[in-house]
């Protein structure tokens, strides 16, 4: 596997261009922490306001299980981020917090959208999500923060949390 990591690092590396670069920034951003933390405040106020209180828990779950997750791993593996990063980044490597967290929350709301809305928008917006999450993981290895592995561990870290999610939404008991 490291060959790889290291074959998709050199690979993206070798091949960023200003515009790209900058346009991946805005993307990664999509996955941090205050954005995730922000949007899943925004979306337990709209599942309240909607009366639909009983997706607040595994909403909740699924974002603080995927963080909790992912600074637990981080400090039992402690890999050190490639060197060839465009910024600085202060925590370990894997598993990548952004892939973890993208496919936690986003992959909640997209659940919810596409279990549950009718909404004549709901095709492009569904669309739009999936799209996001593959392209957190894209940003993180463009902008050399992480290699492969870390996101890929970080997307399935991320599905273990939405998987217990999805079935806590199902459950009569909350």
């Amino acid at each position: 596997m490291q060959a790889i990591d290291q074959a998709v690092l050199n690979f993206f590396t070798n091949n960023r261009v200003e515009w790209l670069s900058f346009l991946m920034l805005v993307i990664t951003y999509a996955g941090s922490y205050l954005v995730a933390g922000s949007l899943s405040l925004l979306s337990a106020i709209s599942f309240y306001i909607h009366k639909h209180t009983y997706r607040i828990l595994p909403l909740f779950l699924t974002v603080a299980g995927s963080t909790i997750s992912t600074f637990i791993l981080k400090n039992i593996f402690y890999r050190a981020r490639p060197v060839e990063a465009i910024y600085i980044e202060n925590s370990f490597s894997f598993p990548s917090g952004h892939a973890t967290v993208a496919m936690a929350l986003y992959g909640f709301i997209f659940y919810v959208i596409w279990k549950h809305d009718k909404h004549h928008l709901r095709n492009p917006f569904i669309i739009f999500l999936a799209v996001l999450i593959v392209l957190i993981g894209l940003s993180r290895l463009y902008l050399g923060v992480h290699y492969l592995s870390d996101v890929l561990i970080g997307y399935t870290v991320g599905l273990f949390w939405l998987f217990i999610s999805i079935r806590l939404t199902k459950s009569p008991h909350l």
